[in-house]
C-alpha cells in the first residue's frame, strides 16, 4: 500500500476585503486550536476558542480591535488550526501546545500562571484538596488545567462531596476542636476531630487520585467491590453511599471525552469521499492530545481491508507504536493484528473496535480534523487563492498546470535542468522531472536553458502548460520565448524570476510575457507564490544535480581501477556504504569484502591513494 504523510499547511493570511469574506466562511463553528504564525510558519500566538469561526472573524474586524491584536495580525503571515470536541479540550491542547512552542505573544501562560489547578497536599498526613494558581513549586499532586475558577469549584465541590476531603489550612486544621461548617452539610469527614481513622481517610486521597488521573474505571470496580460487599452484609446505607458515588462517576465521564487520559493511544478514521480514501491518525501522549496527521490511500486498495492494510504498514515502519489503537469499527483480521504488533513492538498492544464513551470523544476529535483538512482534497489549502491572484495579474482565464525550469551545475559540469510542475492541487511531485544537459551547453545557462525548452516541446504530442515559469532575466525570457516560436508555439505564457540586488528575495523582479517587469511587493499573494515555485525549482535542480555529481566521482573513481568490475564495485559500495569510506579503509578492511582478495584489496588501496 502506497501512502503520503501530509503536514498541515497554513493558510496564508487574506489581504483583501473579499479574501477574508470567502476565508471565514469555510471555517467552521466548532471548538478548536488556532495558531498565527510569522513569515517563517513558526507560531508567535496560540489560542483557543468555543467557536473558531466567531474567534477568528474578530480578529479581522479592524474598528474593534485592541493595539496587542494590531500588533499580533501585522506580524503574523499564517494562520494553522485544528478541530476539539469542547472548550476544555481545546484548552488542555492549547497548553501543550504553548508549552511546547512558547509563543511571544503567549507570555502571559507562562509556567501555567493563567489557569488553575487542583491540589492535594500529599505530603501531610490528612492532605487537603485545593484550587492552585501559580508555579507548581510546592510539594504535593497537582491536577489540571482547568479552562476557569468555577471549572475548578464544580470539580472540588465532586471532590468532597465524594471522598469528603478536607479543604481547610493547616492552621485551621490543626486548631479545630469541633467539626465545622463543612462537616455539617456533608463535605468534610472531619479528620481535624478524630471522626475518620488515617487508614480510611487515605483510602479516600486515593479514590480521589484515581478520578482526576483518569483511571475512572479502576476507581469505579473498587466502588462496586464495596457497594456489593456492603449489600451483601445488609448494611444498604453504606451500600448507597457507593451506588451515588458510581452514579457521579458515570456522570462525569459522560462529560469528558479526552481529558485524563492515563495511556498513550492513536485514534484512526478512515473517511472516504469523491471516490478516495483518507486516513488521519489523532495521537494521545502523556494525557495529552498531541497532533494529528493524514494519510491519503493511493487507489487499489478494497474498501474492507483498508484499515487493516494502514495498521499493518504503518505501525510496522514506526518505533513508538501507543499500547492502545481506536478505530470505531470491526477487523476482520483483528486478534491476528493484535497479536502481530505486539510480538513486534514486543508489549501488549490492544485495537479497540467498541470503544467508551472517552474514546468515542477522541474519535470524534479525529474525524473532525481528518474531514476538515482534507475536505477540498488538496495539498495546499491554499493553492484556491493562489491561483486566482495569479489569473488576475496575468489576466489568464484559466490555470490547469504551470511548469518551472531551473538550471544547476557545479563549474559547468554536471549540469542538470530541473522541472517542477504544480496542479490545481499544489505541487504535483509525480510530475517532476530532470533533463540531463549536453556538455555543449554546459555551462551555459541560456543555452542550457533552450536545449531543455526543445527537448520538452519538439514532440507535438506533449501538452503545453498553462504558464511557464523560467529562472533569469529579460534576456533569459527573451531568447526562450524566440525558441518557442521557432518550435511553432506561439500561444504559451511564459514569464520569469530574477533575483535582484544582493541577492534578496525582497529584491526580485518577475519579467511577464508583454514585456513589464516588477519589483516583488511584500504581501502579494501573487508575487510570494512565484517565489515559492521559483525556490521549489531551485531546490529541485540543486538536488538532482547534487545527486548526478555524486554517481558521477563513484564511477570515474572506481571504475578505472583495475580489477574492479561492476559486481566488486558494487560489493564495496554496499559493504562500506560511501566512496569515503572505501577511501578510509585499510587493506584488511578491504580484504574483509566477500570477492576482494588481500592481492586486489592492496591494489585498491594504493590506487585511490595516489
Amino acid at each position: 500500500m502506497a501512502e503520503k504523510i501530509f503536514t498541515e499547511s497554513p493558510y496564508l493570511i487574506p489581504g483583501t476585503a473579499k479574501e477574508i469574506k470567502n476565508f471565514i466562511r469555510e471555517i467552521p463553528g466548532s471548538p478548536g486550536v488556532y495558531k498565527f504564525l510569522d513569515k517563517l510558519k513558526r507560531p508567535i500566538y496560540i489560542g483557543k476558542a468555543k467557536s473558531l469561526k466567531k474567534r477568528l472573524a474578530s480578529y479581522f474586524r479592524a474598528s474593534s480591535r485592541s493595539e496587542k491584536i494590531n500588533k499580533l495580525v501585522e506580524s503574523a503571515k499564517f494562520i494553522e488550526f485544528s478541530l476539539t470536541n469542547t472548550e476544555l479540550e481545546s484548552l488542555l491542547h492549547e497548553q501543550y501546545l504553548i508549552k511546547n512552542y512558547k509563543p511571544k505573544f503567549n507570555v502571559q501562560f507562562k509556567d501555567d500562571k493563567g489557569y488553575p489547578w487542583i491540589k492535594i497536599e500529599s505530603h501531610n498526613t490528612f492532605p487537603s484538596a485545593k484550587s492552585f494558581l501559580g508555579k507548581k513549586q510546592d510539594k504535593g499532586k497537582f491536577f489540571g488545567p482547568f479552562p476557569n475558577s468555577y471549572a475548578v469549584r464544580d470539580a472540588l465541590k465532586l471532590i468532597q462531596k465524594t471522598f469528603k476531603l478536607r479543604n481547610c489550612s493547616d492552621s485551621y486544621f490543626k486548631n479545630r476542636n469541633r467539626p465545622c461548617l463543612q462537616h455539617e452539610i456533608g463535605r468534610c469527614s472531619a479528620p481535624c476531630v478524630g471522626l475518620i481513622s488515617t487508614e480510611d481517610y487515605q483510602k479516600e486521597v486515593r479514590g480521589a487520585d484515581l478520578l482526576l488521573s483518569g483511571k475512572s474505571e479502576v476507581l469505579a470496580q473498587e466502588f462496586y467491590n464495596l457497594m456489593d460487599d456492603f449489600a451483601s452484609k445488609q448494611q444498604y446505607e453504606k451500600a448507597a453511599v457507593y451506588r451515588d458515588r458510581i452514579s457521579a462517576l458515570r456522570d462525569i465521564q459522560r462529560r469528558q471525552s479526552v481529558a485524563g487520559f492515563s495511556k498513550n493511544r492513536d485514534a484512526i478514521y478512515l473517511s472516504t469521499s469523491k471516490g478516495k480514501r483518507k486516513l488521519g491518525v489523532s495521537s494521545v501522549k502523556g494525557g495529552w492530545v498531541t497532533g494529528h496527521k493524514n494519510f491519503i490511500l493511493e487507489e487499489g486498495i478494497e474498501e474492507n481491508e483498508t484499515l487493516e492494510s494502514f495498521i499493518g504498514h504503518h505501525y510496522f515502519i514506526t518505533k513508538n507504536c501507543p499500547s492502545t489503537l481506536i478505530i470505531g469499527q470491526e477487523l476482520t483480521n483483528k486478534n491476528l493484528i493484535e497479536e502481530a504488533l505486539s510480538k513486534f513492538h514486543k508489549k501488549r498492544i490492544s485495537i479497540i473496535t467498541k470503544p467508551s464513551q472517552k474514546d468515542k470523544g477522541l474519535l470524534e476529535i479525529c474525524r473532525a480534523n481528518t474531514e476538515f483538512i482534507f475536505k477540498k482534497n488538496k495539498t495546499d489549502p491554499d493553492i484556491d487563492y493562489k491561483l486566482e491572484e495569479l489569473k488576475k495579474e496575468l489576466q489568464i482565464h484559466e490555470v490547469d498546470t504551470i511548469e518551472s525550469y531551473d538550471i544547476s551545475h557545479h563549474s559547468g559540469d554536471n549540469a542538470v535542468a530541473g522541472c517542477v510542475v504544480y496542479s490545481q492541487e499544489g505541487k504535483a511531485k509525480n510530475l517532476y522531472r530532470t533533463y540531463n544537459i549536453s556538455k555543449q551547453n554546459s555551462g551555459n545557462d541560456i543555452g542550457s536553458m533552450l536545449e531543455l525548452i526543445e527537448r520538452r516541446f519538439s514532440n507535438k504530442k506533449n501538452k503545453i502548460p498553462s504558464l511557464i515559469i523560467i529562472d533569469g532575466g529579460r534576456t533569459h525570457l527573451k531568447q526562450v520565448q524566440k525558441k518557442m516560436k521557432e518550435i511553432g508555439i506561439s500561444s504559451a505564457n511564459v514569464i520569469s524570476i530574477s533575483k535582484g540586488i544582493r541577492r534578496k528575495a525582497s529584491f526580485d523582479s518577475i519579467h511577464l510575457t508583454r514585456g513589464e517587469s516588477k519589483l516583488v511587493k511584500e504581501g502579494s499573494i501573487f508575487h510570494n507564490f512565484i517565489q515559492e515555485i521559483r525556490d521549489e525549482t531551485h531546490r529541485y535542480a540543486i538536488s538532482s544535480q547534487k545527486r548526478k555529481s555524486i554517481k558521477s566521482s563513484l564511477g570515474s573513481s572506481l571504475d578505472n581501477l583495475p580489477g574492479v568490475g561492476d559486481s566488486r564495485k558494487k560489493l564495496l559500495l554496499r559493504y562500506f556504504g560511501s566512496l569515503e569510506q572505501i577511501k578510509r579503509a585499510s587493506i584488511d578492511d578491504l580484504s574483509e569484502v566477500s570477492g576482494i582478495g588481500m592481492v586486489t584489496a592492496k591494489s585498491i588501496y594504493k590506487q585511490l591513494r595516489n
